[in-house]
């Protein structure tokens, strides 16, 4: 067993094929690894596209009194550390265009049309980029559905409509669309194996800690370890068969020849390996694209045959408010799996800060970005509100984008469209 160096101060487990960073956990000094007094903030942004069911989406109050709309039904269980903002934009409402929105969202500016690429950096990026070096993995990007290619009618580039992060204004970073390939990429898998757990590489040293380590650590880190198996056996179900006769791993074939069959099990597989990747401090930068812009995701477990665009004109009726509900249920699944990990005093949400934001209201209209915060950033957030900005004469989002860099200790001058800090949040 070895540990990684400073800065991580994690116990990790290491063998020629695979690397497995542990939990936090309260031993840790036991094994020459001295946790940091503080623990680490992490961010993590949801973005599915195209507008959402309004009549739904709705808070009010705050506290134990606080009420969530059908559109939030999903988020019970977590309701105490979650903040529904309303009222919040990007000026010039660029975002209303279908083609631009999803570039829009974490930049708060207007990409250029044509041929030149040419969008901002990201919100995410900045704190990849200041903070990136803290762990193994700068930030995770990742995407339920493939990224386009082309141009719209509008005269935009259709990157815009399938990019959230971006680590230059000419640089979109490309999401990982393989849950296979996320998952390895979190374990530093060399893809050698034969069809074995990435447990069973590491399982000797896993159980030298075991046996050294209280009562709570040893509960915290069988149910990792259970996480981590039950994921595995999930992607051995899209990982491509070999040929009869071929005994070759079946992990060297990645990219596995096909994806999950369904949206809803591609995302709660990406939400899974977010949760694992922020437990063991693997990355504190998280991003996950769940639809597109112009967005051409299915939904035949909701009893719905079209596309998602298509219903997003029909904002109104009920199957996209199925949609919407869908999205927010999965947000949530997230945020329960957070806040079941033990960190400290508190949970591993409660050290994060999760948003799950959409470009539009209704399609074609952008007066206000539908937004949920969820965390509290160890403590630096208060949680549980409705927050209206709607009236305020601060609506700026990046102005919350200040704040929250501010919170992980990053403070800018200006970000977007905002030369200050939101300071109503």
């Amino acid at each position: 067993m070895e540990t990684q160096p400073v800065p991580n101060r994690r116990i990790v487990l290491r063998s020629i094929s695979a690397t497995m960073a542990l939990p936090w956990l309260e031993s840790a000094k036991l094994f020459g690894v001295e946790e940091k007094k503080d623990i680490p903030k992490r961010f993590g942004f949801l973005f599915f596209g195209d507008g959402i069911h309004p009549p739904e989406w709705w808070a009010k109050g705050s506290g134990q009194k606080m009420e969530l709309g059908p559109a939030f039904e999903t988020l019970g269980a977590v309701k105490g550390k979650l903040n529904v903002i309303n009222g919040l934009e990007h000026s010039g409402g660029f975002c209303g265009g279908h083609a631009q929105g999803a570039a829009g969202i974490l930049t708060g500016q207007r990409p250029l049309r044509g041929r030149e690429i040419r969008a901002a950096t990201s919100m995410d990026q900045v704190l990849a980029q200041k903070l990136g070096d803290k762990t193994a993995i700068s930030s995770l990007v990742l995407s339920c559905e493939r990224a386009v290619s082309g141009f719209h009618e509008s005269g935009n580039s259709m990157m815009y409509a399938s990019h959230v992060s971006w680590a230059s204004p000419v640089s979109p970073i490309p999401p990982e669309l393989y849950p296979a390939m996320a998952f390895d990429s979190l374990f530093e898998s060399r893809g050698s194996r034969s069809q074995i757990s990435i447990l069973d590489h590491v399982g000797q040293q896993l159980k030298d800690v075991s046996r050294k380590v209280s009562v709570s650590d040893r509960a915290k880190l069988d149910e990792y370890a259970t996480s981590v198996r039950e994921v595995e056996k999930r992607l051995e179900r899209f990982t491509a068969s070999p040929a009869q006769g071929d005994t070759a791993d079946i992990r060297s074939k990645r990219p596995p020849e096909e994806l999950p069959t369904g949206v809803d099990e591609h995302a709660k597989l990406m939400c899974d390996i977010i949760a694992m990747a922020f437990q063991a401090d693997r990355t504190r930068i998280a991003t996950l694209l769940l639809t597109n812009n112009l967005s051409g995701q299915i939904y035949p477990f909701l009893g719905l045959r079209n596309d998602h665009h298509s219903f997003s004109h029909s904002w109104q009726g009920q199957d996209f408010a199925a949609i919407t509900r869908f999205w927010v249920g999965r947000y949530a699944y997230l945020l329960e799996k957070l806040d079941s990990m033990q960190e400290g005093e508190g949970t591993v949400l409660d050290n994060s800060c999760i948003l799950l934001a959409n470009e539009q209201w209704t399609a074609h209209s952008s007066p206000k970005h539908p937004l949920l915060m969820a965390g509290s950033l160890g403590g630096s957030i208060e949680t549980a509100r409705t927050l209206d900005f709607e009236n305020s004469k601060n609506r700026k989002m990046c102005g919350l984008y200040l704040n929250l860099m501010e919170r992980m200790g990053v403070k800018l001058p200006a970000f977007g469209d905002a030369t200050e800090a939101h300071q109503g949040v």
